[in-house]
């Protein structure tokens, strides 16, 4: 029937501590089931509930901190040798660590985040940073007082799980262009904003074939070599590793394939992890139609 009683949410890992309906205050009950792929956390919702009602579920919860989500790297690990260093990796079905959600490519949503780090820490996200850094409190749980900054994110364009993304180290950025810039380590940073300065040009040729592009920036970081990817095309903010950095850009196709994924994959997604190919491979197709544009039939 049109009675909606269940909200069915992956975990893996996360402690659940309450679910409460907003609004009534009503602490809601939970099962949670183990599965091969983590936790089926099902949320019983207030009766009388219909399709197409607008609900609001909190959850307080903590993430483990071995969540699969996360790479926490110490500071020898990095390039700079100065501070330590955190990045997210939640493609495909890893975001379940990090906080209980619908873990399917097949849901979207919007998403807003306050994140406290060390002062001198940089945040970066898959979402707008609506709020410059800011002080806040001191963390009187440790000894030195450590200060903090705060930082507030926003994703107003729906996205599926896997696209969640967060970085967290000690940052230099150089501006490409107006909607374009490329954050590092302070070491890499010039090696990276020449290595990718031509970015603008590639985003305007992908829009003449697809259309105006939709999430207002495109930012790139370039992440430690522990990064085991090329490149990952979480909105807003691509993941590339250093071996990118030849020094002559001629790696740079592969921000090619990553700023199409701004269309072909994160825009139009495919229904399940079954149909990847369809993500894959019409980014494939329009990255070597934005190589022939730039640079000739002989690309």
């Amino acid at each position: 029937g049109d009675d909606v009683r269940v909200l069915h949410l992956d975990s893996r890992g996360c402690d659940i501590a309450s679910a409460v309906f907003v609004g009534s205050g009503e602490t809601l009950l939970m099962e949670k089931k183990p599965t091969p792929l983590g936790t089926d956390v099902s949320v019983y919702l207030p009766s009388g509930l219909e399709k197409g009602s607008e609900v609001k579920v909190e959850l307080e919860y903590s993430t483990a901190k071995d969540a699969s989500a996360i790479q926490w790297l110490q500071k020898e690990q990095t390039q700079d040798d100065t501070h330590a260093f955190m990045f997210s990796q939640c493609q495909a079905i890893h975001a379940r660590s990090l906080l209980p959600c619908q873990d399917t490519p097949a849901h979207k949503c919007t998403y807003d985040a306050h994140v406290r780090v060390e002062e001198g820490v940089t945040v970066l996200m898959s979402a707008q940073c609506v709020d410059h850094p800011q002080a806040s409190a001191t963390d009187e749980s440790k000894d030195d007082f450590v200060k903090l900054s705060s930082f507030h994110f926003e994703q107003k364009v729906a996205i599926p799980s896997y696209l969640l993304a967060i970085v967290a180290g000690h940052l230099a950025s150089k501006d490409l262009s107006p909607r374009c810039r490329v954050w590092s380590e302070h070491a890499v940073i010039e090696k990276s904003a020449y290595e990718f300065e031509e970015v603008e040009s590639l985003l305007q040729c992908a829009e003449s074939l697809l259309g105006p592009y939709e999430w207002t920036r495109y930012d790139m970081v370039v992440l430690p070599p522990s990064f085991p990817y090329g490149g990952m095309e979480n909105p807003m903010l691509t993941f590339l590793t250093p071996t990118l950095l030849a020094g002559d850009r001629s790696l740079v196709n592969v921000v090619a394939h990553e700023i199409v994924h701004s269309w072909t994959g994160n825009l139009v997604t495919s229904a399940s992890w079954e149909h990847f190919w369809l993500n894959e491979g019409f980014t494939v197709f329009c990255e070597r139609k934005i190589a022939q544009d730039l640079e000739g039939n002989a690309a």
